[in-house]
């Protein structure tokens, strides 16, 4: 449905609530669940985040449950789905499924369990700022940009910086930051993921025997990445535009641009 144009899509519908639901008395809001193909989620009630949730590289589908608040008359369900990239190689790749595929269901109703996955569904492709091109110079000129606010999901940040003296290698420290996108001068710098900690065992290691994959870890409970390569070739001097998409919450005060060193 996104032709691979962007990681997001908008699941928008409308449920109606009667005035007359126990619920509305007693305090015991519904409980909604939503299944996905993977690989991110978002849940928004009446504009409200409900939650976020997540897989792996292990088990992509994820599913959302919890209760929601509702009330009576016309309440506003929205689902941001967020793809993070998708299969190239394998069997049949092209038919393996991203997003949200249901059933969606709405538990603690009086009539029982209410299924919203056949009710209309509206869709939208992408993000309102992708669509605005807000991550290039004229597009970030176009709208209204007020004070940048800390761990506030679904916001854009942009800033100006000089390009650093010398010529070693830069990088993006974001470790500050949660998960999202980032642009210079309008160039995709990538998508990053610092707050998704490594698990693993890190405690103790014994090299011998046979191999595989979970031996001998290091690095447990750290970002796989927080530096994000800056090709200096995309840099100008002075007054380069830096725009960062955060999904779920971050501090952009703690975003940096370091040099790095060749060995």
């Amino acid at each position: 449905m996104t032709w691979d144009r962007t990681d997001y899509l908008w699941y928008t519908t409308y449920v109606d609530i009667d005035s007359k639901e126990q619920f509305l008395k007693n305090g015991r809001y519904p409980f909604l669940t939503v299944m996905s193909a993977g690989h991110s989620m978002h849940v928004f009630i009446n504009g409200e985040r409900a939650g976020t949730v997540y897989g792996s590289l292990e088990n992509p589908k994820i599913t959302f449950t919890g209760n929601v608040k509702l009330w009576a008359g016309s309440n506003k369900i929205s689902i941001l789905s967020v793809a993070v990239g998708l299969p190239n190689i394998g069997n049949h790749f092209e038919r393996w499924n991203v997003g949200v595929l249901g059933p969606v269901t709405l538990e603690g109703l009086n009539e029982g369990k209410r299924d919203l996955s056949s009710q209309r569904w509206i869709y939208q492709i992408g993000l309102r700022g992708e669509s605005l091109s807000i991550y290039t110079l004229s597009g970030s000129s176009s709208v209204k940009w007020g004070a940048a606010s800390t761990r506030q999901p679904l916001t854009w940040y942009k800033a100006f910086f000089n390009a650093p003296a010398g010529s070693e290698p830069l990088a993006l420290d974001m470790s500050s930051m949660g998960k999202g996108q980032i642009w210079i001068n309008g160039q995709s710098i990538g998508r990053y993921w610092p707050a998704y900690k490594a698990n693993g065992f890190c405690d103790w290691c014994d090299y011998r025997g046979a191999y595989n994959k979970k031996k001998c870890q290091t690095n447990c409970g750290e970002p796989s990445q927080k530096w994000y390569h800056v090709p200096r070739a995309w840099l100008n001097p002075t007054g380069n535009l830096l725009v960062v998409f955060e999904e779920w919450g971050g501090d952009p005060s703690g975003i940096s641009i370091v040099k790095r060193v060749a060995l």
